[in-house]
């Protein structure tokens, strides 16, 4: 937003104001009846006039700082779908079928140990640039950062086609960028765990009255939260649900591992290591 530009509408908005006042005055100094009643017109005009400019520029302000909020989630594409339906980011609640994935930096507690703050600080901010990239490119948003970890979603608040599909290709992305940033020198991340899963997941604003965010909760999250997890205990950079697993068919190198009991369930869940 051109805040020049702004400044220099807000000053031609507060001229019409003096002008309106201009008219009033000159209303209570004349005595011509029919000059009086012209100039209260023309100042009861004006007064509408500044109410629809200010109106009109709070609401060109209102877009455009919705739009700078937005686009730190999703891509500039789904930001501009969004604007043309504000509907997408509705307050209430409501089930939908989304695709989560979790990634977070392998062994960050040693690296960082070893590391100024400022150096870690510039580490976290280069890998969630290049990592957030990725997860736009693919058609997915950014729900949050937790630490040395991000969540995206898939399928929300813009529906994807085959997002189960764009989530696993964006984690095969993410390695390889990676792994590109390693050779280049620009990164000492040795490597990421990602987890992913398919399901269904409450999505809506949530929070206080305070601050709220647009987000998704439910099983399907925690279910992807547990699986990057898991990924180190099975030395696999990615591992994928069964849900995942069926809502891609076959597109993708996924190899069936032994079904675990994932933390907070009792029944074991079937898991995949997706391969180059």
């Amino acid at each position: 937003m051109d805040l020049s530009t702004i400044q220099a509408i807000e000053l031609a908005i507060s001229h019409e104001l003096e002008a309106r006042r201009s008219y009033l005055a000159l209303a209570e100094e004349t005595d011509d009846p029919e000059l009086k009643r012209l100039l209260k017109e023309i100042a009861q005009e004006e007064a509408g006039h500044e109410v629809s400019l200010r109106s009109r520029l709070r609401l060109y302000q209102e877009k455009h700082l919705l739009r700078d909020t937005i686009a730190r989630y999703v891509s500039p594409e789904m930001c501009e779908e969004i604007l043309k339906n504000p509907d997408l980011l509705q307050l209430g609640g409501r089930r939908q079928e989304v695709t989560v994935l979790f990634a977070d930096i392998r062994n960050f507690t040693s690296m960082s140990a070893s590391l100024a703050p400022e150096g870690v600080v510039e580490v976290l901010n280069t890998f969630f640039t290049e990592m957030v990239d990725l997860v736009f490119a693919h058609k997915g948003a950014l729900d949050k950062f937790l630490g040395d970890a991000l969540m995206a979603v898939f399928g929300v608040p813009v529906a994807v086609p085959e997002a189960a599909s764009q989530a696993v290709a964006c984690a095969l992305a993410m390695h390889g960028r990676l792994q590109e940033m390693q050779a280049q020198g620009r990164t000492p991340v040795q490597g990421m765990r990602i987890g992913i899963n398919t399901g269904e997941v409450i999505v809506g604003n949530i929070g206080s009255d305070k601050r709220m965010d647009f987000t998704v909760i439910g099983d399907a999250v925690n279910v992807a939260a547990r699986l990057q997890e898991l990924a180190k205990d099975l030395g696999a950079d990615t591992l994928v649900s069964e849900a995942t697993f069926k809502a891609v068919g076959g597109k993708f190198n996924l190899v069936a591992g032994p079904a675990l009991v994932l933390r907070g369930r009792q029944e074991p869940t079937a898991v995949y290591r997706l391969d180059d």
